[in-house]
């Protein structure tokens, strides 16, 4: 059996390198970055949707929804083999408004997350 001082030690041992060795207590894909980034307001529809993670994972969900609740069409470009760079082009221009990109995704790890992107389309000056 394992002695208190034991205990807290192993237990200091371990807070302190999770902080000297980021990384190593999530090790985790992750979003990275997107484009259109999260919250951008945009003048025109978007070509593509791009989502980048730090590191590579499949995502087995996209879908774009807009404000009213309706799903716009997206084809993901490159299959569905583990990346870390996705991309999905849009079937038609968007019209101005709200829109989220949902998405879901799997690491090597068998780790699932998921997420939404936030951006607007003005209407055209």
């Amino acid at each position: 059996m394992l002695s208190r001082f034991t205990f807290l030690r192993h237990g200091i041992l371990a807070a302190a390198l999770s902080i000297l060795v980021p990384g190593a207590a999530s090790a985790h894909a992750m979003l990275h970055s997107s484009d259109p980034a999260d919250g951008a307001t945009l003048n025109a529809s978007p070509r593509a949707l791009n989502l980048a993670f730090t590191e590579d994972c499949r995502v087995t969900s996209l879908r774009l929804v807009d404000e009213g609740g309706r799903e716009h069409q997206v084809r993901r470009e490159g299959g569905r083999a583990a990346s870390s760079q996705v991309t999905a082009t849009l079937a038609a221009p968007l019209r101005p408004g709200a829109y989220r990109l949902e998405w879901r995704a799997m690491g090597d790890d068998g780790h699932v997350m998921s997420g939404a992107v936030r951006f607007a389309v003005n209407a055209a000056r």
